[in-house]
């Protein structure tokens, strides 16, 4: 019986030596474990003649440190490992390694903003308070401050006076910089006194009138405006009265041929209304 073993499958007595069984022969269970451990020598031989980047801990370590090369090397030594596996590890380590750079990236511009500003230089501002606007664009300038200089209606403020700044005074910002200042536009103007700037500003584009002149026209029957109406045109018009009157001069040379003193004359008249600067000014311009 020392000999002697039953075989699984059949149950018959046989010899213990015996791959297969004589009776039903199926091949016994002795076969598949030389197999096993055939594989498994297999396997170590082959692990002891790779190399060490072939290895799985390199893989994972590059995967870690430097993904890019640690997908390389899965895809091209580890051959045993399922396709979708490597596509799923792939995807998560590409995610990890953009995410990494990004950071890093970020934490860089950081430095370099932090940097760059260490070798700006600090200026402090001042009240601006007292100051016109070309006085204020003078100091931007010299400071090497973008300032932004805009306008906005005030009942409180008179027209070109100062309202408010962005910075307040004695506070250190750098060089290049932007302070928001605003300057008031006086109180926000009637329906009337709008329409009013308008035609006033017809009249001097278009026909060279004084500011006497225009204002007349403005309160005349033809026109209706108010006297508030007018002056508010008279006080906010940009115009430039000495050009106007020497257009009215030329006019009055060319087309009726009078003489520089009639010319002046009637510059000076109610008619055209111009002050004796004015007038003056035209007559001494007349022939340039």
């Amino acid at each position: 019986m020392e000999n002697k073993k039953f075989c699984k499958f059949c149950g018959e007595q046989i010899n213990k030596e015996s791959i297969v069984c004589p009776k039903c022969g199926r091949q016994l269970k002795i076969i598949k474990e030389e197999h096993e451990e055939n594989k498994e020598e297999q396997t170590d031989s082959i692990d002891k003649n790779q190399k060490f980047y072939q290895k799985n801990w390199f893989m994972w370590v590059m995967l870690f440190i430097f993904a890019p090369v640690g997908i390389f090397f899965m895809w091209k030594f580890h051959p045993n490992m399922k396709i979708n596996t490597k596509t799923v590890i792939t995807v998560i380590f590409l995610i990890f390694f953009i995410a990494v750079i990004s950071i890093n990236n970020s934490e860089t511009d950081k430095k370099s903003i932090i940097y760059e500003k260490n070798k700006q230089v600090k200026v402090k501002t001042i009240d601006f308070n007292s100051m016109k606007k070309d006085e204020v664009e003078t100091w931007c300038n010299d400071k090497k401050i973008n300032c932004k200089i805009t306008y906005e209606y005030s009942n409180n403020v008179e027209k070109d006076y100062f309202i408010s700044q962005s910075v307040e005074s004695n506070s250190e910002i750098y060089e290049g910089e932007t302070i928001n200042i605003v300057y008031s536009l006086g109180r926000k103007p009637t329906n009337g006194e709008k329409n009013a700037l308008k035609k006033a500003e017809s009249y001097v584009e278009y026909m060279h009138m004084s500011k006497k002149g225009v204002y007349n026209q403005l309160v005349s029957f033809i026109e209706g405006f108010t006297e508030e109406e007018a002056q508010y045109a008279i006080d906010n018009i940009n115009a430039d009265w000495n050009s106007n009157a020497l257009e009215k001069a030329k006019t009055y040379q060319e087309t009726m041929g009078m003489s520089k003193n009639a010319i002046y004359n009637q510059l000076i008249s109610f008619a055209e209304g111009f002050t004796n600067d004015e007038a003056q000014y035209a007559i001494d311009h007349l022939d340039d």
